[in-house]
């Protein structure tokens, strides 16, 4: 699963974001919430409902 940064925009995996320590190396913005998940194409939505 990759992560990407908020305010570049860049791409990391996650073993890259925590080797780093959350600290984006394109940026170099240090903070745990500039990341968020990115699904990929492939993995589809599942949605249960009652």
């Amino acid at each position: 699963m990759s992560y990407v940064c908020i305010e570049c925009g860049s791409e990391f995996e996650y073993a890259d974001v925590v080797k780093n320590r959350l600290q984006c190396v394109a940026c170099r913005e240090k903070r745990s919430n500039i990341w968020y998940k990115r699904r990929p194409q492939s993995l589809p939505k599942m949605i249960l409902a009652r």
